[in-house]
């Protein structure tokens, strides 16, 4: 029943994986919505998937994983556009697009709060071997659509490891009280 349980669940990282690398995208069929969007291209969607994914129940860990996971690999692609103009800019409804540098904070802040986001919810050594085979599977699907690899590889593996530094999975307080304890 494990097994079955594990498999279910690297479905679902997969699935959650690719819906997150595409969900940014939704604002060009969203008719009031600029491409680029602060609202589809920010951190409330896998804010929203983290919420619901907070428990002990890994099933739902790995869904907003991979949502973390799609989504951040997306920001380290438009991290890197051909020109900071148009497009390639963060629009806000209302107001229009925003200028570059925003726009490269914004999507780089984005990055790292979706990449927290997926280590944050991992609970263990298999959780942490599943985010990484979800970063490089996912990373290899959406460069194979994309002009850049280089410079968008090399800020998704410095975002990772900023990432376990700064929060992974034996940063919380009991993991730490356990190593300084000497029982």
């Amino acid at each position: 029943m494990a097994f079955i349980l594990q498999l279910v669940g690297l479905a679902l990282l997969a699935t959650a994986a690719y819906i997150g690398l595409k969900l940014p995208d939704i604002d060009q069929q969203i008719g009031f919505l600029l491409h680029r969007s602060i609202i589809t291209h920010g951190p409330l969607l896998p804010l929203l998937a983290f919420a619901f994914a907070q428990s002990n129940n890994p099933i739902l860990r790995r869904f907003g994983t991979g949502i973390g996971v799609g989504f951040a690999v997306h920001m380290a692609f438009d991290l890197f556009p051909r020109g900071w103009q148009g497009y390639a800019l963060i629009s806000f409804p209302g107001y229009g697009w925003t200028p570059a540098v925003f726009s490269w904070i914004w999507i780089a802040a984005t990055m790292l709060i979706c990449l927290g986001i997926a280590v944050r919810l991992g609970r263990s050594a298999i959780d942490g071997v599943l985010l990484l085979i979800a970063v490089i599977a996912t990373f290899l699907f959406a460069a194979s659509n994309e002009n850049a690899l280089w410079r968008p590889l090399g800020v998704t593996v410095a975002s990772l490891l900023v990432c376990y530094w700064m929060i992974g999975p034996d940063k919380d307080k009991s993991s730490l009280e356990k190593r300084s304890s000497f029982r």
